[in-house]
């Protein structure tokens, strides 16, 4: 063995290497299964139950929408239309949108698309 240090040397060095690498693994691995969220607080898709999404008297369903885990309702009420987005896997409502006119077009109403004049509608 005198005469190959140089091979005793790097031998030494990547057992170091792999131990290190080991420790890196494992500590990774037992990290993310530690820090993973309570199975309890999530909920699998479609077993939130009903929900209620309140809206006035006399609102008209316009249309609906997915896109990944969210609904988007499009409804209108005394001429305003409103989106209103829900979160499908936890079943709350995540926020709504109101489409008011501007304040100079206050004759003007908002019309969802497809609704406007000449449409045939």
């Amino acid at each position: 063995m005198k005469d190959r240090p140089v091979l005793l040397a790097s031998v030494i060095v990547m057992g170091v290497l792999l131990l290190i690498g080991f420790i890196v693994i494992f500590s990774t691995i037992v990290y993310r299964v530690v820090s993973s969220p309570d199975p309890v607080e999530v909920s699998v898709r479609g077993q939130f139950g009903a929900v209620d999404v309140p809206v006035a008297h006399g609102t008209a369903l316009l249309g609906t929408s997915f896109i990944e885990d969210r609904l988007s309702i499009v409804t209108s009420s005394d001429g305003i239309a409103e989106v209103i987005i829900i979160d499908t896997k936890r079943g709350i409502e995540l926020g709504r949108v109101r489409l008011v006119p501007q304040s100079g077009d206050a004759n003007e109403a908002a019309v969802p698309a497809g609704n406007a004049e000449g449409s045939g509608n």
